[in-house]
């Protein structure tokens, strides 16, 4: 198996790489989008109130006030655009940009959490600091992200907020994991209406998780904890028991598979009893049961409170060992940087 990662090509001038596959790239600075389609590159400027225009010409003002932050969900030609506090929907054909939503208790959501059915059911979970503990929406949209309904509401004292929704290819249904304090961590499954609606786990921090991987026989999981150790869980299908597996350095924000077999998963630097080190961790299995830890990096020094913990995103859409995206937040030399990345066969390294 790869035990190196190598960091192929740095997309200047680009702190987000939203989705990446053979014909499209879909990145980000501040509040400007980047499509590129293999012909000229397409720019679409999200809008942005005058102090902002000023302060996020710093890496550290966007930080701090996190205005880097922004989701991008490719809809067919069209695109999501989930920022400060508003959905957008983006018509690639008259390149034109339409405000259709304003959240309640949330600037944008977790990378990776928007999904869509095969009947083009988009959806997506309101990811805020809801201190009130006020409901908690999920949105769906039917006609590509053009307008948007609430199908199903957490009722107030519930959780905290969604870390994302998930589409199930083999059960034909939508996971949605929710967080973070006790008998807040909840993982559902749901039909595309929300009328049938299955509750699994019990609130613990064993349920607490940002994503998924769906096998034919099981659903995996990593815990999210900065209060505990984090483990690798399994769900059987049939039965619904879970088995602990692997422990991990960390809290796992961002996972992705590749389509040539391999599992990535990167542990966050942050603080709390379940981090174990200094450092976060990028993670490498082959067959959801022995993870390697191939590199690690260090967090650059600044508050977590207000500058960010240090994070390792990967890029939606289908990419392989031999091509696939990486973006990081508030971890030494990577910081605020985008890259192409592929795996081989060498040593450890710690950046």
């Amino acid at each position: 198996m790869p035990s190196k990662v190598h960091f192929a090509n740095e997309l200047k001038g680009k702190e987000i790489v939203h989705y990446a596959d053979d014909n499209r790239l879909i990145s980000s600075w501040h509040n400007k989008i980047y499509i590129n389609r293999g012909e000229a590159e397409r720019l679409v400027v999200i809008p942005n109130k005058s102090p902002e225009k000023l302060l996020g010409v710093s890496r550290l003002a966007r930080r701090l006030l996190r205005l880097d932050k922004c989701n991008v969900f490719p809809v067919g030609d069209d695109l999501v655009v989930i920022r400060r506090g508003y959905v957008y929907h983006y018509d690639w054909q008259n390149d034109r940009l339409s405000q259709v939503l304003k959240l309640r208790n949330c600037n944008n959501v977790l990378h990776q959490s928007v999904s869509i059915s095969p009947d083009g059911n988009i959806y997506f979970g309101e990811y805020g600091a809801n201190k009130e503990r006020r409901a908690v929406p999920v949105y769906r949209s039917s006609d590509g992200g053009k307008s948007w309904q609430v199908v199903y509401e957490f009722e107030a004292g519930k959780v905290k907020h969604v870390h994302g929704c998930y589409w199930d290819e083999v059960e034909k249904r939508v996971w949605v994991c929710t967080g973070d304090f006790e008998n807040e961590n909840w993982i559902l499954s749901a039909d595309e209406n929300f009328k049938d609606v299955e509750w699994v786990g019990d609130g613990s921090q064993k349920y607490r998780t940002c994503n998924f991987f769906f096998e034919n026989d099981s659903i995996h999981w990593i815990m999210d904890s900065h209060l505990e150790p984090s483990y690798h869980y399994a769900l059987d299908r049939k039965t619904r028991k879970i088995e602990r597996l692997q422990m991990f350095r960390g809290p796992v924000w961002y996972i992705k598979r590749l389509d040539d077999g391999y599992y990535l998963a990167g542990t966050t630097q942050e603080k709390g009893a379940g981090v174990l080190d200094k450092h976060a961790h990028l993670m490498l299995s082959k067959d959801l049961k022995n993870w390697e830890d191939i590199y690690q990096f260090s967090h650059d020094g600044y508050s977590r409170k207000y500058f960010k913990n240090g994070i390792i995103s990967f890029a939606d859409g289908k990419q392989t060992s031999k091509k696939f995206y990486m973006f990081f937040e508030a971890l030494k030399g990577f910081d605020g940087k985008s890259f192409e990345c592929s795996l081989h066969d060498g040593n450890e390294r710690k950046g």
